[in-house]
């Protein structure tokens, strides 16, 4: 039986299996769960409690004896203590990033979770963004060795574990991407020679792409729906081993609409096959919505500096679009469908941007929209999609 190191009132916790291993669990009677890394048990973990709630747990920090768990909204819920662990609840899902902690000694002050190492490390000069857990804007980047960090493939298939930066103060950590760049020429041009070479770039992507789309259609085993009345081109698809099971559908305001100039589509629809796997209609909703916002053509520049300045101001930003999601509002609404009105769920941001989600016979069908009344919207499934969605097929150039 594992060793209870600290339970909450619903039976959540973290225990200490008979192997050793540390597990943030949904119940301490059981030791499955989260497991922390058995080389880095201050690093807090999260695990999925239901589609509204995650716990997050670990290890203490040595000289420790409060801590702050900080969600998405920036609220600071404490966590209970015992046995040299803590656990809380958060009122979010598990969305898979890095939770958020503080810990504190007994007179309130901050305390620096251990690093699973000793790490070569450079100073951050230029990270515009206070750490999220303690508001010190004092930063370093270090540069692990561990290659159960994963990273990106190095010489004879080694992993090269990304950077992280971390927090001077207490210890919170944010992974490095990779980052990719255009290296710089030297060249010049002129204002006619650049705006000729942009309009072969495109005509390029619009050839590529036309091709690339009449494979994906070709895989299509399932209907492909559509709101009437709107232009429209294919945005995304996805496929389970080698099954096409997913396809975004992007509909403009005009037929002049041109994605490739930076014109962004009214509304998306998804078609995707049921399957028991797949998330709730909850779930997907929040995840659609947060793509919907991440891509609405008002995100800030970026700014001019390091990578881990970088980082931090990437996972700001997401921290923001994840919030707005989470106060997103829950309702219901009828759409056409098939020539019938039929209820989906909504998720609406305060912006109004929205999102709808209904399980129809064996699909899932997702509208993503902004600016539209959803009961003007009547939806069906292409009779003729290569018609709809291609176009002719592009001139050898």
């Amino acid at each position: 039986m594992p060793r209870v190191l600290i339970a909450l009132a619903g039976g959540e916790g973290v225990v200490r299996r008979d192997d050793g291993g540390i597990a943030v669990t949904a119940d301490v009677g059981d030791d499955r769960g989260h497991q922390l890394h058995a080389r880095d048990r201050h690093r807090p973990v999260k695990t999925w409690l239901d589609d509204d709630r995650c716990l997050v747990g670990a290890l203490l920090a040595p000289g420790a004896v409060s801590v702050e768990v900080i969600d998405d909204r920036g609220a600071r819920v404490p966590a209970k203590i015992g046995g040299g662990a803590y656990a809380a609840i958060l009122g979010q899902p598990n969305d898979g990033q890095e939770p958020i902690v503080c810990c504190r000694d007994a007179v309130g002050s901050v305390v620096r979770r251990p690093l699973a190492g000793d790490y070569r490390r450079a100073p951050v000069d230029d990270a515009a963004e206070p750490c999220p857990a303690c508001g010190a804007a004092d930063h370093d980047e270090c540069f692990p060795t561990e290659s159960w960090r994963g990273g990106r493939p190095g010489v004879g298939g080694a992993t090269i574990p990304n950077p992280i930066v971390v927090c001077r103060a207490c210890g919170h950590e944010e992974c490095e991407d990779t980052f990719y760049g255009a290296i710089p020429s030297g060249d010049t041009e002129d204002e006619a020679t650049r705006e000729a070479r942009i309009v072969r770039a495109r005509a390029q992507m619009r050839a590529q792409r036309w091709y690339s789309d009449t494979l994906t259609l070709s895989a299509v085993t399932f209907p492909i729906y559509a709101a009437e009345r709107w232009p429209a081109l294919i945005g995304g698809s996805g496929s389970r081993g080698d099954q096409l099971t997913r396809l975004t559908i992007r509909q403009y305001d005009t037929p002049l609409s041109d994605p490739y100039a930076g014109d962004l589509p009214r509304l998306e629809i998804t078609t995707s096959v049921d399957d028991p796997r797949l998330r709730s209609t909850l779930r997907e909703a929040r995840s659609t919505l947060h793509s919907w916002l991440g891509n609405d053509g008002t995100r800030p520049q970026w700014p001019d500096a390091s990578h881990a300045a970088l980082t931090m101001w990437l996972a700001a930003r997401d921290r923001e679009v994840r919030a707005k999601v989470l106060e997103a509002t829950r309702s219901a609404a009828l759409v056409t469908i098939d020539g019938t009105r039929q209820p989906f769920f909504v998720l609406t941001s305060a912006a109004g941007r929205w999102i709808a989600v209904r399980h129809h016979d064996d699909l899932t069908i997702t509208i993503a929209a902004h600016d539209l009344d959803p009961s003007t919207l009547a939806l069906e499934p292409l009779p003729d999609p290569a018609a709809r969605l291609l176009g002719p097929e592009p001139e050898d150039s």
